[in-house]
């Protein structure tokens, strides 16, 4: 199942990619900088429209980023806009200062008081620690395009390099850049022809619907699966609801609850499709889901099943940190967030995030991995990244439904193949459970509970 997307690679081999066709295909590095900065004029220009055209300082550095602020500059003014393009820094590359010549020419270079927008074309994908920047002109609240990179980011990570106005949103040049999905702003992409070449992205973005498992339109409660769900205590039985929920929105046929009876009178809200069975005698099933407000107490189970259980199984929440580390032989997907990366990897949670997708990376030698977080990384040949939600799943309870989501989608797609699942199956299903997961909560409010957004799952999956 390949994976479609538009691909995202770290600063130096987008770096590289622009070398080669300088020096393979014998492009001039001029007329790239010029093939970009159309774009990006036409991107600012979408972005801002339908507005009227607005009063535009352009921020520029020393090096390829400033030229192509340079050049930005003409082209916006081509099209009627008043624009400056101000020199932070001498320019020093070739090709800045050509793009800052023909400006000066143009009369287009100097300060500009109260703009209405800034772009930002100081420092791009070179920038690293420490960063030193000179003073900036007072922006006067105005919104900033970023031009490639933000200016203080690091094009990799997404790091804090120095103090700069935050961007509004990221006009990217080539291809998208890890810092796109580490809390960034809304981006658009600039293509200059880098894809001549087919080179193997570290990521994908996906922006459109991704493979779901197909259910007949004859199929039974056993051809949609049947999901164990291994979850809650007395006190947590509202994870255990919502990962039954999660199930059964997620379009599985049949839905068990494995929990101690001593929670049995706390399951009011169980949805009444969903069946109870005591942990010490589970029903046949296609699938495990486990760890959902399971606390500690059966980590010695959760390990055996890992390791032992032939069935497919989503490992979420405290069945995570039961775990050492080491892969199971059978078709697994775990759905860490940092702090559960973290136990998995034995590493602190913040250098975790410091690189999400390597951290992704080294989960996938585990297994098939949801990385949970405002853009989620999910594991697989290349690494799929999505973004598009919204805060109303960062409350408790999103995790729970995810998990539950996955293990229907993991029913579905067993239930329906009649042989044992491969790693591209549960990379194939984890990526279409976290997208699912994503789009229906898009366009909830903050506020909007896990249950209302468990219950558009269905209409997202159905389709327009």
């Amino acid at each position: 199942m390949t994976r479609a997307g538009q691909p995202v690679s770290r600063a130096a081999a987008v770096r590289a990619l622009d070398r080669a066709l300088i020096d393979d295909v014998g492009i001039p590095s001029s007329v790239l900088m010029e093939h970009a900065s159309h774009g990006v004029a036409d991107a600012v220009a979408a972005w801002w429209a339908p507005r009227p055209s607005p009063r535009t300082l352009i921020v520029c550095g020393p090096g390829n980023n400033g030229g192509d602020g340079y050049a930005v500059a003409r082209h916006l003014a081509l099209r009627g806009w008043a624009v400056r393009a101000l020199p932070l820094l001498p320019p020093t590359s070739p090709e800045c200062v050509t793009m800052h010549g023909v400006a000066a020419a143009l009369d287009l270079v100097g300060p500009m008081e109260t703009p209405d927008l800034v772009i930002d074309a100081v420092f791009g994908t070179g920038q690293r620690a420490p960063l030193a920047l000179p003073a900036l002109p007072n922006f006067g609240g105005a919104p900033v395009v970023a031009l490639d990179v933000p200016t203080g980011i690091d094009a990799d990570t997404g790091t804090r390099l120095a103090p700069f106005p935050a961007a509004t949103v990221v006009v990217t040049i080539g291809r998208l850049k890890p810092c796109c999905f580490l809390d960034a702003p809304p981006f658009a992409l600039v293509d200059i022809g880098l894809e001549w070449r087919a080179t193997p992205p570290e990521a994908v973005f996906v922006n459109s619907t991704p493979w779901i498992p197909v259910v007949p339109v004859n199929a039974n409660k056993w051809r949609r699966g049947h999901v164990a769900v291994r979850a809650g205590t007395a006190d947590k039985a509202g994870a255990a609801v919502l990962a039954c929920l999660g199930a059964l929105r997620g379009g599985a046929g049949l839905v068990t609850l494995l929990i101690e009876r001593s929670a049995w009178s706390r399951l009011g809200a169980l949805p009444p499709e969903v069946m109870v069975a005591d942990p010490g005698a589970p029903p046949a099933f296609d699938v495990l889901v486990a760890g959902p407000g399971l606390g500690r107490t059966a980590d010695a189970e959760l390990r055996a099943l890992w390791s032992d259980h032939v069935a497919p199984a989503v490992f979420d929440a405290d069945a995570i940190r039961a775990l050492n580390g080491a892969p199971s032989p059978h078709p697994r997907i775990i759905t860490p967030h940092a702090g559960e990366a973290a136990h998995l990897l034995r590493e602190d949670w913040r250098s975790l995030e410091g690189d999400r997708f390597a951290t992704a990376a080294r989960l996938s030698a585990i297994a098939t991995t949801i990385y949970k977080g405002a853009c989620p990384i999910v594991t697989g040949e290349p690494l799929a990244v999505l973004r598009g939600g919204t805060p109303a799943l960062g409350a408790g309870g999103s995790g729970d439904l995810l998990a539950g989501l996955t293990g229907a989608l993991l029913a579905n797609h067993a239930a329906g193949e009649g042989r044992a699942l491969t790693r591209a199956d549960t990379d194939a299903v984890a990526l279409a459970a976290a997208w699912l997961h994503q789009a229906a909560a898009r366009g909830c409010p903050v506020g909007a509970t896990i249950t209302e957004i468990g219950a558009r799952i269905p209409g997202v999956r159905a389709g327009p």
